[in-house]
């Protein structure tokens, strides 16, 4: 007898309904998974902001002292952080050789801009080949602790930002040597190439005297809005923080930004980020992404995401941009609900007016 053997299978059209099932499934899971990495992405860049935080009063508590916002040399807070946030290899390459104050001197054994000295940064010559020695240039390479993985990535064609010098008053804010008010320094090649980026700025808050809102007088009366990080001659102490360092921000969030400086290296618009060693931010200029009068830096353009290189901002869901305060706590800040005014009262440190931090 023989018996006839039947094999059993999918068809053609239950195969097509099970891979509709299985695409439909995934489409339903790929935004929840895209919320949890994005939940963990800001986490990362909370937690690397708390160590900042920390390193800031641990510096204080030694030196009794915060670091300069911006020293003679145009370098900022953050590279002189370095050895509280278990970088002192990096630090201890890091060369400080000031010229004296508005002299313009360019080596050979002192430099008026960190990023003139050769030890810091190679010599411009427009050209990608990188020169050695250093091994490892002062300014070179990205430090996880200064870098938001929710950010854009950086770009390898593009500039770097070195220093800014606000819109204050030379001689005060920063050194004239430097150039004059609004004047910002940008790196050229091999320089862009080696030089670290960060997403988290300093913050130096408003040089400008701004409406005091306990005023009952005619004309108002006005307050300081002087930040944190202000001041190249800083002398600025937690102990000496006249508003309170829990209503006070200290540094912040900046994911960088489109910009198209004109130099036939980087030609169009290219995504930029500040230089560690350099990167503070000046509230007047305002945050992104933002709809309001506080967002008036911000791109317009589409691939700009609403952001610009010079100011705080993040490409977090709903304009939420992370915020570290004097005491160590970190607030998610909503640039679109944030006018320039509150910004500039949460970010001075001496205007007597208590702005909430819930917006």
């Amino acid at each position: 007898m023989f018996h006839r053997k039947f094999r059993t299978g999918f068809t053609l059209i239950e195969l097509l309904v099970v891979i509709a099932i299985i695409a439909v499934l995934i489409g339903l899971l790929l935004p929840a998974v895209q919320k949890v990495r994005e939940a963990a992405a800001r986490m990362s860049c909370t937690n690397n902001l708390k160590q900042i935080g920390l390193a800031v009063h641990n510096y204080d508590n030694a030196n009794s002292v915060l670091p300069p916002g911006i020293d003679v040399q145009g370098a900022g807070p953050l590279v002189r952080l370095l050895p509280y946030i278990e970088q002192n290899n990096q630090y201890s390459l890091f060369s400080f050789r000031p010229a004296p104050e508005g002299d313009t001197t360019n080596g050979p054994n002192i430099y008026f801009a960190w990023f003139r000295d050769p030890l810091n940064r190679p010599p411009t010559t427009n050209t990608t080949p990188i020169p050695r020695p250093p091994a490892i240039y002062g300014s070179e390479g990205n430090i996880k602790t200064f870098i938001c993985p929710s950010a854009p990535a950086f770009d390898t064609t593009a500039t770097v930002i070195q220093s800014v010098n606000g819109g204050g008053v030379a001689g005060v804010e920063f050194n004239p040597a430097l150039g004059p008010s609004g004047n910002y320094w940008f790196s050229t090649l091999p320089g862009a190439q080696i030089m670290g980026h960060t997403h988290y700025i300093g913050s130096a808050g408003d040089w400008r005297r701004r409406p005091d809102r306990n005023s009952t007088t005619t004309p108002q009366a006005t307050v300081d809005g002087h930040g944190f990080f202000t001041y190249y001659k800083n002398r600025v102490s937690m102990a000496r923080i006249p508003d309170g360092t829990s209503n006070t921000i200290m540094f912040a969030e900046s994911s960088g930004g489109l910009l198209n400086n004109g130099d036939a290296s980087f030609p169009g618009a290219r995504w930029t980020n500040m230089s560690w060693v350099g990167g503070v931010w000046w509230s007047a200029y305002g945050i992104c992404p933002n709809t309001g009068t506080a967002g008036v830096n911000c791109s317009t353009a589409a691939s700009g995401l609403g952001l610009s290189v010079f100011v705080a901002g993040s490409t977090h869901a709903g304009g939420i941009v992370n915020m570290a305060f004097g005491d160590g706590s970190v607030h998610g800040i909503n640039a679109r609900a944030l006018d320039t005014l509150s910004l500039t009262y949460l970010t001075g440190i001496q205007d007597g007016i208590i702005q909430s931090a819930d917006l």
